[in-house]
């Protein structure tokens, strides 16, 4: 049965003649993926630099219960939506996985607010979940976890999860508050068939805050029995007993997850939101430094991102508009006293990315972007606090 996303936003192409024939697709091999794609030049490009790091991500988020990836995954991308009709995909979607033949396909854009990569990191976690976690995972989970990587951050060299974006945060309050989520109980219950045929949207956000919670709540206090739990249904486990077994009762869960987001702030995870623009600001500084470009400040820097004179290794390419869009980022976050600045290197001290968020009663929380270089080329990229006194590559 094939698991579907609900689109949020999609416009519909107008109907295409049945004679029109279909764009020639070709194989690329990465190293977790083989893509087919008609898709060429810089789109291509991110696609396979995407789909790296998105599978890296899986993987560090699941190592403590999932396995490897063994084989290389197969990752349709069309640019044309008739294509990606004619090719099997649902009428009302824009990507989804078939486990049948656990094919991931996707349409490469349907519009400008970069939707499409939300339902391919989305619909990417369940080819990863079927390839490499095992067992029936319950349809809330498998669904949870996918909105989890859905709401991922791309940073260039890797992402940022377990982001709430301020509105979903709403529209979450909004929902307990209406009485529109299920009891926990009965959406633990929930069938896949019965989850397919609704195709809710409310369905969608109760199961990733359901998730969420159990990744981040309480500092995190519900991980390990999480862990626990899924290690359970990968060793072929009813997903019951291993709930009780991991967490107890699912009413006492309804109470603790509902106070979680009653009382969650507006601008929770702020700190990853920042996190994840001193990770890009980082990775752009990286491969300008391995140029030997130097850099007085952000601003300087900015001004050659804008200008084209940054210079950058092709094998260590960037998208322009993710580069533009943490520059973006930079400055829509100062209305948020969070602040970005550029601290240019000495001697063998590499320069860093320092990010600055004012606390609430003075106090100041700094991130620090650093990197390493090898042989000329960008090695990790990492964001630490605070700032280490001897930065070296």
């Amino acid at each position: 049965m094939r698991i579907k996303i609900l689109l949020i936003v999609l416009l519909m192409a107008a109907p295409v003649s049945a004679q029109r024939q279909a764009r020639p697709m070709t194989e690329y091999p990465t190293p977790y993926y083989i893509i087919h794609t008609d898709l060429t030049g810089d789109q291509l490009r991110e696609a396979e630099l995407r789909m790296t790091r998105m599978a890296e991500e899986y993987h560090a988020r699941t190592r403590q219960f999932a396995g490897d990836i063994h084989s290389k995954l197969p990752f349709f991308l069309f640019t044309r939506e008739q294509d990606y009709y004619d090719a099997g995909g649902a009428t009302g979607t824009a990507g989804e996985f078939d486990p049948a033949n656990n094919r991931l396909m996707a349409i490469a854009d349907i519009g400008a607010d970069g939707y499409p990569w939300h339902v391919i990191q989305h619909e990417g976690f369940h080819q990863f979940a079927h390839a490499v976690i095992g067992g029936e995972l319950p349809i809330w989970v498998n669904e949870g976890m996918a909105e989890y990587f859905g709401e991922g951050l791309f940073t260039g060299d890797g992402f940022v999860t377990g982001v709430v974006p301020p509105e979903r945060l709403a529209r979450i309050k909004q929902a307990m508050e209406d009485k529109q989520f299920r009891p926990i109980r009965e959406m633990m219950l929930l069938a896949h068939k019965d989850w397919n045929d609704e195709m809710s949207l409310t369905n969608y956000d109760q199961a990733w805050s359901m998730v969420q919670f159990l990744a981040h709540g309480e500092n995190g206090k519900y991980q390990g029995a999480f862990v626990s739990f899924m290690r359970a249904i990968g060793r072929g486990q009813q997903w019951t007993p291993a709930w009780i077994s991991s967490f107890g009762s699912a009413e006492g869960f309804q109470e603790k997850w509902q106070a979680y987001w009653r009382d969650l702030p507006e601008d929770s995870t702020l700190d990853l939101y920042a996190r994840a623009t001193t990770a890009t600001l980082t990775s752009v500084l990286a491969r300008a430094t391995a140029q030997r470009e130097k850099f007085a400040s952000l601003e300087e820097m900015e001004s050659a991102a804008k200008k084209g004179t940054l210079k950058i290794d092709s094998r260590d390419w960037l998208p322009a508009s993710l580069i533009a869009s943490a520059f973006a980022d930079a400055a829509n976050m100062k209305a948020k006293n969070v602040t970005f600045a550029l601290v240019p290197g000495a001697g063998t001290r590499l320069p860093v990315i320092v990010c600055t968020m004012a606390g609430g009663k003075g106090a100041a929380k700094t991130l620090t972007g650093l990197f390493k270089l090898n042989g000329g080329r960008v090695g990790a990229v990492t964001v630490d606090m605070p700032l280490a006194p001897n930065t070296r590559g």
